[in-house]
């Protein structure tokens, strides 16, 4: 009987299925996540200010302080001498999804909408969950600690992106780039990886215990560590609300809609899947799956939240978004499925 990995090359099915399964209860944790935020919407029972509110509070505080402790707490440039090729990775992949974006947006009237939401997937609240639920905690916080140094390029780019192509502004603001994860990663890299020892010669210190905890197996947790972990369950039903909030009455533009949407979640996956299978050695599961995740990732809702506060008429937006998060629930576990242990 022949063996199916000796039939192809590209789907190991004795790993394919199992694989599969998994990442589709993993898909379908953060989908149920999102689907409260939705619900508490459109039911009206979370208003549209409060849902604001919890956009600025994960934005603003929650998502910096996980960052920061990650990195002060996980971060040793002795032990992870390649950290700034991830963050020349994150670029690669942003890049690589705005030119597929332009595409997409050439064939419809050059609307950037669509250059946007193919080049910006969500990169942190959605993989992030996805992390958390796929692998076992040593892996998550490997996996974690490299998703920041991934997205630093995604969020230093994205508002000034979304100036420059939606809004049509071709001047320069530093506050777009200065944004509260870009701030809290910077801060945390330099003094963690630059001063890593004379930082961490601190850690008896009592300003540090309150902020960091203690770091060693069983020790108390931090204030940091304590608000950060509020991160993943909140983003989620954020993203859920957005997408309740923007999508209102029939879908326009459909065609556009099905194109970008295809163009998202299978043909840049697949691209990135070959580009993976050639340039990525085997064996290392975590980073191949933090990859995978980043090309396999539906769109960022950061662009809804862009043009809400610019007042810029969405057209592609809300439909791409709600259709990605349900299409993706399919998708998403077929890639990860591919992913070679």
């Amino acid at each position: 009987m022949l063996n199916c990995r000796a039939v192809t090359g590209v789907i190991e099915w004795e790993t394919f299925w199992p694989s599969f399964l998994v990442a589709l209860v993993g898909t379908a944790k953060v989908f149920v996540m999102g689907s409260a935020g939705f619900i508490l919407v459109r039911r009206g029972w979370l208003p549209e200010n409060g849902l604001r509110a919890l956009g600025a509070l994960v934005s603003l505080l929650t998502l910096p302080c996980l960052v920061f402790y990650r990195i002060a707490t996980r971060f040793d440039p002795a032990t992870m001498p390649d950290w700034w090729k991830y963050v020349l990775i994150g670029t690669g992949i942003t890049v690589f999804g705005l030119a597929m974006g332009k595409l997409v947006a050439l064939r419809h009237g050059n609307d950037d909408e669509a250059t946007m939401l193919v080049g910006f997937q969500n990169a942190g609240f959605f993989v992030l969950p996805m992390l958390q639920a796929l692998l076992p905690p040593e892996g998550y916080e490997r996996g974690s600690l490299l998703l920041f140094m991934l997205i630093v390029p995604f969020n230093a780019s994205l508002w000034t992106a979304g100036e420059w192509l939606l809004l049509h502004r071709r001047e320069f603001h530093l506050k777009t780039l200065l944004t509260p994860p870009f701030v809290a990663t910077a801060a945390a890299l330099l003094l963690y990886g630059l001063f890593h020892d004379r930082m961490h010669g601190w850690d008896g210190s009592l300003v540090t215990q309150i902020l960091l905890g203690e770091d060693k197996p069983g020790g108390a947790t931090g204030a940091m560590q304590q608000i950060g972990d509020l991160t993943v369950p909140l983003a989620t039903i954020t993203l859920g609300g957005s997408i309740a909030v923007n999508v209102r009455g029939r879908i326009q533009n459909r065609r556009a809609v099905a194109e970008v949407v295809a163009m998202k979640l299978v043909i840049v996956p697949l691209l990135g899947y070959f580009l993976l299978r050639a340039w990525l050695p085997r064996g290392d599961y975590v980073v191949w799956l933090l990859l995978m995740l980043q090309f396999a990732s539906p769109p960022a809702i950061a662009l809804a939240v862009f043009s809400q506060q610019h007042n810029h008429p969405m057209r592609l937006i809300p439909a791409v978004c709600l259709l990605s998060y349900i299409v993706c629930l399919i998708t998403v576990p077929f890639f990860v499925a591919l992913v070679p242990h």
